[in-house]
């Protein structure tokens, strides 16, 4: 945040035409940002929610060439197993095969595979394995590499024979038991007279590429993109670049469900996201899958993209001319209104502003006018008001005692009434000094609950000379509490009130109690009396200013309702003065404040 500090004080300083500019670029550039983004977001999504679908379409072609291919190569082996003269080789029906006659049956084996191996380039070899151990092969010559051997094609044999059995299956397609991009179909080579009987077992070796011919002349969809699991998740055909294996790695935790045939996600390898499309064929069970490149996808996208961009940036120009405009027409007014206030800074109160329109800047300047005029009829009231204040001031000047010569005088009497043996007027002229000594001399609005108590006992001895023993006051203070702190003078306009309404009224002996005590950390003062007391409605107006006058001539209860509003002045609205009190039971005032002992 207080990176943004010197920012925010920098704009604060600008003029306002240039907040008002600022304001409304801001808010073209956020509108245009956000219909921008909000489109390009939108196409994008729209293009590749249209991409899955067509990505699914042609994939599910892709997937019924591949299960065609492979019924094709299976349909094959089905014929093999019904050519009679290879069973009757492998059955070793008329003749047993010994290691004599073994090159022979070979050679006539060879020769007879090839007849179903020659019409189909992507075959790269058939391996058969009797029951008797005997192996016979054939291997396509193309490229006259020739890799199988007596010993290979043994090895791949029995290794497809303990798979067979491992998983027990009677055929099945597994990846290559070699080190060659090909698929094998591994078979029970079954006696089609006898379907319970094996007679061994078979391998058909097929490039990948027989699978991979995809033939659904789609731009999106190559060779290079596309794998096939087997129903054991065994990877047939596919992968070899780190970024497609990892791909197909991820693609074995997301498998389809019973009830789906092909689903479409988008899966992240490398650098970049792809659009994973996958599809079970319905007899094999194969999972074709198909990871295509989201930049491939989106590519079309960069056009609108682009469209976009540019119909934005011209929006903003065109918005950016307007607010200019808009801006300076909008604070010409107000600069005309400053230039006038300076006029008036430099004395000359005579000038007016004429507006140029009725906007609120315009009814601002007529205002501006009136309160010219109108400072001008002050000005010429508060100078002849200025000279009477400072005459009547004058006059008091004149007038005014000095509080040393009040207090000398008083002092005189008091000296006087002593020489003279009058304790009780001499008592009476101190408690008057002290009393007039606290009022003159005190500094601040607060002091201690002790010294109000004083000063509040020296009113009392003074009322007690007029009302003699018409009243007695009784205090029930902790000593603890004397020095907690209190505004000045607000128990006596209580005490007060309490002889007037209480006491007099009633025309009986009284008894006026002052109590103070701490509740939750406030500190409640208590002027209780036993006078004749107050209705409810009287109880409810009390603190009015003026009800008092009214209900009691000659008293006209400033005293209290001052209390009442210093108290929350100084305090706040939760304190102050309440009264309780009810005909014939007397009243109580209680003065709520907060509890602070007076440092």
């Amino acid at each position: 945040m207080r990176a943004f500090q010197p920012l925010s004080n920098r704009i604060k300083d600008f003029r306002i035409r240039t907040k008002f500019f600022l304001s409304n670029m801001i808010l073209i550039l956020f509108i245009s940002t956000t219909v921008g983004g909000v489109a390009i977001y939108a196409s994008t999504k729209f293009i590749e929610a249209n991409t899955k679908d067509l990505s699914m379409q042609v994939i599910h072609q892709v997937s019924d060439n591949i299960e065609s291919k492979a019924k094709e190569a299976f349909t094959s082996s089905v014929y093999l197993l019904s050519d009679t003269s290879i069973r009757q080789i492998v059955s070793e029906q008329g003749e047993d095969v010994t290691n004599e006659n073994y090159p022979a049956f070979r050679s006539r084996m060879e020769f007879l595979l090839a007849q179903y191996g020659n019409g189909n380039p992507y075959l790269n070899a058939i391996m058969i394995q009797t029951r008797s151990g005997q192996l016979y092969w054939w291997e396509n010559k193309k490229g006259l590499d020739h890799t199988l051997n007596h010993d290979t094609v043994s090895a791949m044999t029995l290794s497809a024979e303990a798979y067979l059995h491992t998983h027990k299956l009677s055929k099945g397609w597994t990846p290559s038991l070699r080190e060659r991009n090909e698929v094998f179909l591994i078979r029970e080579f079954v006696d089609v007279n006898h379907i319970d009987r094996s007679l061994g077992t078979i391998i058909y070796s097929l490039d990948a590429n027989f699978f991979l011919s995809l033939g659904s002349g789609s731009s999106i969809i190559k060779m290079s993109n596309v794998a096939i699991l087997n129903p054991l998740n065994e990877l047939l055909v596919g992968g070899g670049s780190p970024e497609t294996d990892k791909l197909i790695r991820n693609s074995l935790s997301n498998v389809l469900s019973e009830g789906d045939a092909a689903m479409a996600t988008v899966e992240y390898a490398g650098t970049d996201s792809h659009l994973f499309v996958q599809e079970r064929t319905p007899t094999l069970e194969w999972r074709v899958l198909c990871f295509i490149p989201m930049s491939v996808l989106l590519s079309g996208t960069q056009i609108i993209v682009m469209v976009i961009v540019l119909v934005s940036l011209l929006a903003v120009l065109i918005s950016t001319a307007i607010a200019a405009i808009l801006s300076n027409s909008s604070t010409r007014n107000i600069k005309i209104l400053e230039q006038t206030m300076r006029r008036v800074e430099d004395g000359n109160l005579d000038v007016r502003i004429v507006p140029l329109g009725k906007d609120e800047i315009g009814s601002l300047s007529l205002r501006f006018n009136f309160m010219l005029a109108r400072i001008n009829e002050l000005i010429n009231i508060v100078y002849k008001e200025q000279i009477a204040k400072q005459q009547a001031e004058f006059t008091v000047l004149r007038s005014q005692i000095n509080p040393h010569f009040l207090y000398n005088t008083l002092g005189t009497v008091k000296w006087y009434a002593r020489m003279n043996e009058q304790p009780e007027i001499e008592r009476m002229i101190s408690s008057v000094i002290d009393l007039l000594k606290s009022s003159v001399r005190r500094v601040g609005e607060f002091h201690t609950l002790d010294q109000e108590i004083t000063q509040l006992k020296n009113y009392i001895f003074i009322q007690k000379i007029g009302y003699g023993e018409a009243f007695q006051v009784d205090y029930e203070i902790d000593e603890q509490l004397l020095a907690c702190e209190v505004p000045y003078f607000i128990l006596q306009p209580l005490v007060e009130n309490a002889i007037l309404h209480g006491i007099e009224m009633s025309k009986g002996i009284g008894i006026i109690r002052l109590t103070a005590k701490v509740v939750e950390r406030d500190l409640l003062l208590t002027v209780e009396d036993n006078g004749k007391g107050m209705d409810t409605v009287q109880v409810a107006n009390i603190l009015q200013v003026g009800f008092q006058k009214e209900s009691v001539p000659g008293v006209t209860g400033i005293g209290i309702h001052n209390v009442h509003e210093r108290i929350q002045l100084y305090y706040g609205p939760q304190y102050g003065l309440s009264y309780a009190s009810a005909i014939g039971l007397g009243t109580q005032s209680i003065v709520r404040i907060p509890f602070k002992i007076k440092r």
